[in-house]
Parts: C-alpha cells; structure tokens; sequence
C-alpha cells in the first residue's frame, strides 16, 4: 500500500463525512420540522424504527433484486429510483438522528436544537462508524436501519405527538 491509497481513502473519508453533516444541516435547514419529527421518533420509538427500517430494508433489497432480473431498461431505471427513495428516507432519519444525538451531548439537553449541536451529533456518529468491526458492524447497521425507520415514519405519517421544529437561528 501506497502513500497515494492511503490519502485516497482518508480523503474519500473526509468527503463523504462531511457530506453527511452538510447533508443533515442542510436538510435541517429546509425542512426543520421533518427532522424534528425524526428526531422525536427516534428517541420516543427507536424499537419500532429499527424493526421498521429491517422491514423497508428488506422489502427493498427484494423490490430491486426482482427490477434489477428484469430484462428492460426501464425497470433497471425503476430499480435506480427505489434505492434513491430509500437511502432519501434514510437521510431524513439520519439528520434526526445526529439531531438527536447532538442534544444529548450538550450540556444543558432542554431547547431546540442548533446547528452546532446538530454538527456535533453528525461527526460523532460518523466517528463511531469508523470504529473498526463494532462500527462497521454494529453501530452503522443499526444507525441505517434506526435512520430509515424514523424516515419512513416521519415522511408518510403526520402528525407527531412531539414534532419541535430546530432552531436554525441558534448557534
């Protein structure tokens, strides 16, 4: 191994890092009560998203396996959209989820949340991901499919009993 593949993947690390957190401001930004939705799901229901999101998963992997036997392109074209909408879903439960994660770390959890809190909850959960075995294999399948549940949850059903909406003015 080279000097030049280890810079590649560090540098394809920190991209893809720092477009999850970009991602998750951005998305907080725009839709601030979707993620606060999310955000509250997760940490009202996180079982329920989990088993949630193995379901979507799975319903998923299936639903693009059987588009992608199909002989038209078309239904390759379809398989492309479907796994779109879900890692789409995924992102919204992913910003909900570093939301969460990043009230808890401040000091004082109670109020909205920033979009330094929400920083600090993106870079840790990819901090944790990086982790060799336990955060390949733990904690990044539990955070996809926790992600996708509450996304699912938060996109195609209303009305939470808790849906705070993020303060973008707090920094």
């Amino acid at each position: 191994m080279t000097l030049a593949d280890v810079l590649t993947v560090v540098a394809g690390l920190a991209i893809v890092g720092s477009g999850f957190a970009s991602t998750s401001v951005v998305l907080s930004l725009l839709f601030p009560r979707a993620v606060g939705r999310a955000s509250s799901r997760l940490e009202e229901r996180l079982g329920r998203s989990l088993l949630l999101g193995l379901l979507l998963l799975m319903t998923l992997v299936l639903g693009i396996g059987r588009l992608l036997q199909a002989a038209p392109a078309p239904a390759h074209l379809a398989a492309i959209a479907v796994l779109l909408a879900g890692f789409s879903l995924a992102v919204v439960g992913g910003a909900g989820l570093a939301a969460s994660v990043g009230r808890r770390i401040r000091v004082g959890a109670e109020g909205p949340v920033g979009v330094r809190d929400l920083l600090r909850g993106a870079f840790l959960l990819e901090g944790a991901v990086l982790l060799p075995l336990v955060g390949w294999f733990v904690v990044l399948p539990v955070a996809l499919l926790a992600s996708l549940g509450a996304g699912f949850l938060t996109v195609f059903r209303r009305g939470s009993p808790r849906a705070p909406a993020l303060d973008a003015a707090r920094s």
